[in-house]
């Protein structure tokens, strides 16, 4: 009897080791019925290594995935011929939300997701900028008020909102450095940097991301 209860203790101690724990990706399409029989590849990782795949044909507007958590890493959605590429999630305990709508994605559900959602939005912001200004100085051109005054305010105003921009990734980054998101965006900004901003960046460089940059 003794010698039963100790192999089912062994068991089930060597079942539980063997399960994963897991999050729930609770996926919503709206507005884009032309995805209904697509074909949704996810592809998760950690430090740039690939620990999970998976390809699921999309039956339904609304469904859920249970998916393999591994700690310090990210998941990416795409389905194959449309605008929905890499489309970056936190792999986080919880329920995590990603919302496909015709002409915008979202994502949250637990708390990096949704400090990810607010830098997505502070991206599309951004952008918003960089079109307006755009947009501004085509017109005086297309007026025939364009002048070299008007080409240099128009070169300083990009110029700012770069700066800005990249103001923007950095803070992100620093305040994120202890999770996956700030190495993601740490190891994927630095060497595009300039000098100085890469002097800024090493102030708050992590020993995980040293190895992973190669410094070590």
């Amino acid at each position: 009897m003794k010698k039963i209860l100790s192999l089912t203790f062994i068991l089930v101690v060597l079942l539980a080791c063997s399960v994963k724990p897991k999050y729930e990706l609770e996926v919503n399409i709206t507005n884009n019925s032309s995805l209904i029989d697509a074909k949704m590849v996810l592809t998760q990782k950690t430090e740039g290594e690939v620990v999970y795949a998976d390809t699921v044909k999309i039956k339904k507007g609304n469904f859920r995935l249970d998916i393999p958590y591994e700690n310090s890493a990210l998941l990416f959605v795409t389905i194959p011929n449309t605008a929905i590429t890499n489309v970056m999630i936190v792999a986080e305990e919880g329920k995590v939300f990603l919302n496909i709508d015709k002409e915008k994605v979202s994502i949250g559900g637990t708390p990096l997701n949704d400090r990810l959602q607010v830098f997505y939005n502070g991206n599309d912001s951004v952008s918003q900028l960089f079109k307006q200004l755009e947009e501004k100085y085509v017109k005086l051109g297309e007026e025939g008020l364009s002048t070299p005054e008007t080409g240099i305010q128009y070169s300083e105003a990009r110029s700012l909102l770069l700066k800005e921009n990249t103001d923007r990734i950095i803070a992100f980054t620093k305040e994120n450095i202890d999770n996956q998101l700030g190495e993601y965006f740490y190891v994927s900004n630095y060497f595009m940097s300039p000098l100085e901003r890469r002097l800024e960046m090493n102030l708050f460089i992590t020993d995980r991301i040293k190895k992973q940059l190669g410094f070590e």
